[in-house]
């Protein structure tokens, strides 16, 4: 995975992390899938002997063909369209999520407004390495990042950033007594 490069800023600090939703496994299982049903139909196809069959325009397999081939695309597009829309950056004063492709919304969670962590993982996203991790704001709003590779270690990091102290130093005045 390929890091940005930060640029330096008077509001941009340096990218500690950086990741999108990791659909890998999920776009191999759903095509292998595809694939399994697809073999099996054309192999019944040709079993039962209705594979010559002629339908309007093309053979009844070229018809199948073409049901899973557009069975395929739609089931792979949402979790490459969740890649393709959704970016994470933890920096060194906060984590940046940024979502969509059109419209894009960015939130930005300062440690001061960061309240909770929560990594939510199913039993198949154990076996692929993935979750989500939800952070929960001071805020009534919740962010949740999807699909987050190694999610265990992401959220360490993320804990360390959000855990520093903040503090703001005001600039003091001097006390000035008045007498009399």
């Amino acid at each position: 995975m390929q890091r940005p490069q930060a640029r330096r800023s008077s509001t941009m600090s340096r990218a500690l992390w950086f990741g999108r939703p990791w659909v890998l496994a999920a776009v191999l299982g759903r095509s292998i899938t595809v694939l399994v049903v697809a073999i099996l139909t054309l192999w019944l196809e040709f079993m039962f002997g209705i594979a010559s069959f002629s339908a309007p325009i093309m053979p009844i397999t070229m018809w199948t063909v073409l049901a899973l081939l557009t069975a395929w695309i739609a089931s792979i597009a949402r979790p490459l369209l969740l890649r393709a829309s959704n970016s994470y950056i933890l920096r060194e004063d906060g984590l940046e999520v940024i979502v969509g492709i059109v419209t894009s919304k960015s939130f930005v969670i300062a440690p001061s407004g960061f309240s909770d962590l929560e990594v939510v993982r199913s039993i198949s996203a154990r076996i692929v390495g993935s979750g989500d991790i939800v952070i929960h704001t001071q805020g009534d709003s919740d962010i949740r990042m999807e699909k987050v590779r190694r999610p265990l270690k992401v959220a360490a990091q993320i804990r360390e950033v959000m855990a520093r102290p903040f503090a703001r130093i005001a600039k003091s005045e001097p006390i000035r007594e008045q007498v009399g």
